[in-house]
């Protein structure tokens, strides 16, 4: 008897030290997710440095700088032009104007995600986008105070509630044309669709491709109170075999638009705008 009572304790403080240890493990990745997301916001191609968003016009291909901290597009060449944007086909470069220390031209449109490239001088960086058939300059300042004065994010306090198993139903062929903060229209190609349950609510929540990865673009009604106003986005992992995975609104993380007013942001489909408090991930960033 003693030792059957002896054999149930052991199970019992193994089965206690296995939910330890993974709620140990559960806390280490998502600190290590809110470090990474600081790495995120303050590299070179980051969203705190960036400092302004113009369209660019084939009539107005020349750069010229106006100030010490600005820089403007303009029909000709004058004593302040850096270079000029040839706007090709299927790709945007920049020739630097001989006056400078710049000899050569730079590819700033396209360029491969996370790789880095585009133009840069003195202070400045700057690539070229493409939204909705236009072509816009993304200038950064690399020595933007705010990459100094960076405070961390503010958070929910994580919460399990917030972890749910969700069904995914593919669709294929199918795209979805979502509007971005500028009022563009961008064409998306949806994956499918997340079912599952939270707080005794059925949810559905469509998924799209980004990158190759799924991601969803949510709102809920902690949305302009204590989190960002138009909503939040969210990557969830591929399903299994079984079609089954894993929605964590733990790593629920602000648009760009919440650090910086010359962002392009996508807001939530009218499908993804939940009717209930999502009290998990990322807060609105002070200051910003």
């Amino acid at each position: 008897m003693v030792m059957k009572w002896n054999s149930r304790l052991i199970c019992l403080f193994l089965l206690i030290l296995g939910f330890h240890t993974s709620a140990q493990s559960q806390e280490t990745t998502w600190s290590n997710w809110k470090k990474e997301r600081v790495e995120e916001l303050t590299k070179e191609d980051g969203w705190l440095n960036l400092i302004g968003l113009l369209w660019l016009d084939p009539s107005k291909p020349y750069f010229n700088q106006i100030t010490s901290d600005s820089l403007a597009l303009s029909e000709s060449m004058n004593e302040t032009t850096i270079g000029k944007f040839v706007i090709q086909e299927d790709s945007v470069w920049f020739d630097f104007n001989e006056k400078t220390d710049r000899s050569n031209s730079a590819l700033v449109y396209p360029l491969e995600y996370g790789k880095g490239g585009g133009a840069y001088y003195s202070h400045w960086k700057w690539t070229v986008i493409e939204r909705g058939g236009k072509n816009g300059v993304r200038l950064r300042d690399l020595e933007h105070p705010a990459l100094k004065n960076f405070q961390e994010l503010p958070y929910y306090d994580y919460d399990s509630r917030f972890q749910v198993q969700a069904f995914f139903e593919p669709k294929f062929n199918q795209t979805v044309l979502i509007p971005n903060v500028l009022g563009q229209l961008i064409e998306w190609k949806v994956m499918g669709y997340l079912s599952f349950e939270l707080e005794g609510i059925k949810q559905s929540l469509m998924v799209l491709d980004e990158l190759g990865k799924f991601f969803v673009i949510f709102s809920d009604e902690t949305n302009g109170h204590e989190t960002y106003p138009t909503g939040r986005y969210l990557y969830v992992d591929y399903p299994n075999a079984s079609g089954w995975t894993t929605i964590d609104f733990n790593y629920a993380y602000n648009p760009p638009c919440a650090f910086s007013s010359f962002a392009t942001c996508p807001i939530p489909p009218k499908e993804n705008r939940m009717n209930l408090e999502i009290l998990a991930g990322e807060k609105s960033p002070e200051g910003h």
